[in-house]
């Protein structure tokens, strides 16, 4: 590969890395790990914003975000997962490997947002947290 070839590759790369959060704003950063899911921050601006989460755990890991839920709210447990019944799923990434980043794109309205993972025990244990989005 010539030194043009790949001064344009690293370009191309750098741009759509720099591209890859759609709101203005730097992306929600969130980190799973067994057991336990953090949020970078607390609250976002309205409007379309990325959801950067990284599984740093030895587990298979998900990300759910539902509307519908005050801050402070705990949901109850049937079958050994949190029972959503009453909410509204935004939209989840499924199946996040150890060791590996997904990217989840929401187009977010003002309100408090639960963030979760669901897989059996992982709620119960402590995987949730909060985003309020202002508008």
């Amino acid at each position: 590969m010539t030194l043009r070839a790949l001064i344009l590759l690293f370009l191309v790369a750098a741009t759509a890395s720099c591209a890859a959060t759609t709101s203005g704003e730097e992306a929600v950063k969130v980190a799973l790990a067994d057991f336990s899911l953090s949020l970078d921050r607390s609250t976002a601006p309205a409007g379309p914003l990325d959801f950067v989460v990284a599984n740093r755990g030895p587990s298979v890991h998900e990300i759910e975000v539902f509307s519908g839920a005050g801050e402070g709210t705990v949901l109850p447990i049937a079958a050994s997962v949190a029972d959503t019944t009453g909410l509204d799923l935004v939209d989840e990434v499924e199946d996040i490997l150890p060791g590996s980043t997904a990217t989840l794109t929401l187009d977010l309205s003002p309100g408090t947002y639960l963030v979760i993972c669901n897989l059996p025990g992982h709620y119960e244990h402590g995987m949730w947290g909060y985003l309020t989005v202002t508008g």
